[in-house]
């Protein structure tokens, strides 16, 4: 199970389809609350997430997922790339920093080795 959270529903619709396409299986998310609210605990695979959401944003997602001692492969996917976002990504063990536009396969190659290690 693929995780995904992102505020924009162009971009959620674009990765399901990809995913789909992949015959990956995949939830997504509009907010982080909602994805916190419904997967406790978490039990998927891989998160892919946005850094920017409204409200509770991706550096929390991180920071729940240290204090409740999660561990599954995130990949973050965002549109503001600076080196302070991409260390503290690293602290949090953050497997993977892509800026937007992602292309498709290329996020789908990404994935498999992910779910491989």
């Amino acid at each position: 199970m693929i995780f995904l959270i992102d505020d924009d529903q162009s971009v959620r619709r674009g990765y399901e389809l990809f995913l789909m396409s992949a015959k990956m299986e995949c939830t997504s998310f509009e907010d982080a609350r909602e994805f916190l609210d419904v997967c406790r605990p978490c039990k998927g695979d891989l998160l892919i997430l946005d850094l920017n959401l409204p409200g509770m944003n991706g550096f929390d997602v991180l920071k729940r997922f240290e204090q409740d001692n999660i561990h599954i492969p995130v990949i973050v996917v965002t549109a503001f790339d600076d080196p302070s976002s991409r260390k503290k990504c690293k602290d949090y063990g953050v497997k993977v920093f892509l800026r937007k536009p992602v292309d498709g396969e290329t996020l789908i190659d990404i994935i498999k080795y992910n779910l491989q290690a």
